[in-house]
């Protein structure tokens, strides 16, 4: 007997605790695997080592997929940043995640991710801190998009428990990236050092 091929669910959700690549903790991706671009709103239920539920821990996101707002592209992925509040919070290892409500959105289905890195004042990408000026945006895509770029600091590490966001600042403004193009923002000179990560994520377009 043939086994039939179970089908793919439309969404698929990855959460990883302790990056061993050097980059955030606490990093929640969610894959589209339709050919319709959606505004997730997500629901968490954190889980600790032993699979179970901590019901007084509130979950919170840098990119606010808690409340709505970035882009899940047509066959692509969005990524968000958690962090954890509340009594049992430095137990979290796990999260359950549940589509709370999807908006369908008309955003071109993404050729290529694009990108953003923090950058010394060579416009060379840096993970230091102190040689952190700018941010690099790529957009490799054949049509413009529309990012929202925020700032991030880290806790210092403690023992073996994840680094926790205790700091985010965002740009005011949503920054439109043309059809295959960089753009550069520089920083004010009193925020070198404060910040560690430079992330982003897509928005319903105003590019035209």
């Amino acid at each position: 007997m043939r086994r039939r091929s179970r089908q793919q669910r439309p969404f698929s959700v990855k959460y990883v605790p302790i990056a061993t690549d050097g980059g955030p903790d606490q990093v929640l991706t969610i894959e589209n695997h339709t050919d319709v671009s959606v505004m997730p709103t997500l629901a968490f239920t954190p889980i600790s080592v032993y699979g179970q539920e901590l019901p007084n821990v509130v979950t919170q996101t840098v990119h606010g997929s808690h409340r709505g707002g970035p882009v899940l592209p047509a066959n692509g992925m969005l990524r968000d940043i958690l962090r954890f509040d509340g009594p049992g919070s430095r137990h979290v290892r796990g999260v359950n995640v549940e589509l709370a409500s999807v908006e369908e959105l008309d955003h071109p289905a993404m050729e290529q991710e694009t990108r953003s890195v923090m950058i010394d004042l060579d416009q060379k990408a840096t993970d230091i801190p102190e040689e952190f000026w700018g941010i690099g945006l790529v957009n490799p895509n054949s049509f413009g998009v529309t990012v929202r770029v925020s700032l991030l600091e880290f806790e210092e590490r403690e023992r073996d428990f994840p680094r926790q966001v205790v700091d985010v600042v965002t740009l005011q403004d949503d920054v439109d990236l043309a059809s295959v193009s960089n753009h550069v923002i520089w920083l004010p000179e009193d925020v070198r050092g404060q910040f560690h990560e430079v992330e982003h994520h897509l928005r319903a377009p105003t590019y035209a």
